[in-house]
């Protein structure tokens, strides 16, 4: 299991991938539960879920700098800007119970656009849901 020190590889290999999946569940782990607020609603606050915990590192974790976005996903928050709003589309999102699908954009320096993908509820909670780098 890597460690808070652990070398984050910048490679394409399976193990490559498992090791920088398992750093950011490891340092967003802390996360869960807590609330950040959010540029792009005007401060609001938008809450992390061990399910997107979960989603960031399967996808975070296939490249590189999406593994270094993911790992400043709280700075990203702050910083981000609201691209579009659309209605649930995979059924992951759907089974989170998401009435609304926000995509956000924020600009992180050393590592350029991202993209950051938060879900609204009925009852107005905001949940990330997603963090990648913009190809």
């Amino acid at each position: 299991m890597p460690t808070s020190k652990t070398k984050i590889p910048t490679g394409d290999s399976k193990e490559d991938v498992y090791i920088r999946r398992a750093i950011i569940v490891e340092r967003l782990y802390p996360l869960r539960g807590k609330s950040v607020p959010c540029g792009a609603f005007k401060g609001q606050q938008v809450k992390f879920e061990f399910a997107s915990i979960d989603e960031t590192a399967t996808h975070a974790a296939k490249h590189y700098d999406s593994t270094l976005a993911a790992l400043r996903v709280v700075d990203a928050l702050k910083r981000s800007v609201l691209v579009k709003t659309d209605n649930p589309q995979s059924n992951k999102q759907k089974k989170m119970n998401f009435k609304k699908v926000h995509e956000l954009s924020s600009y992180l320096k050393n590592i350029g656009e991202i993209k950051i993908i938060v879900g609204e509820r009925s009852n107005t909670k905001i949940i990330h849901y997603c963090i990648t780098k913009k190809e």
